[in-house]
């Protein structure tokens, strides 16, 4: 079957939370799914508490007070990972962001939950998004040139920008 008709993107409630939750801490590093909370990339008690805040605080959307959502990726039913959208300084353009299991990745899950979050950008309005890549993680720059991103090189803070007009 194919993957497009496999993959959605779905909105992060409490029981989805609690399967992602596990998902995250069983088949991805932790430094791949949150900030740098921690001298390591282990899933500690500090790491997981600020996952499942992080993904309650932005249940309100856009126009909530994070200005930001967030979106679990289901294959087959299954969560696997989370794509996000932010509000940027720039009005009319909004910042994504990707993390899928180790087990998903390489097989075409990413960039169908890569065009739904774009899809999502245009209902909100956007007319780019953007996203902060590790100038490292090649892997993740070959999907968004993939998908039409324009990317620089990588900055003084080893990001590298990844750029898309969508309307």
């Amino acid at each position: 079957m194919e993957v497009q008709r496999l993959v959605r993107l779905i909105p992060v409630d409490e029981q989805i939370l609690e399967r992602l939750t596990a998902v995250a801490t069983s088949d991805a590093d932790a430094g791949e799914v949150t900030p740098p909370l921690t001298p390591d990339d282990s899933w500690t008690p500090r790491r997981v508490a600020w996952f499942k805040e992080y993904h309650r605080s932005r249940r309100a959307g856009l126009d909530g007070t994070a200005g930001e959502a967030t979106w679990a990726v289901l294959h087959d039913g299954d969560p696997i990972g989370a794509v996000r959208l932010q509000l940027t300084e720039t009005e009319g353009e909004l910042e994504t962001g990707i993390w899928l299991a180790r087990t998903a990745r390489g097989t075409g899950v990413a960039k169908v939950a890569l065009h739904g979050v774009l899809d999502e950008a245009l209902l909100w309005g956007a007319h780019s998004v953007r996203a902060d890549i590790l100038a490292s993680n090649t892997a993740s720059q070959g999907l968004f040139r993939s998908a039409g991103f324009a990317l620089s090189d990588p900055a003084t803070d080893s990001h590298v920008r990844a750029v898309l007009k969508i309307a």
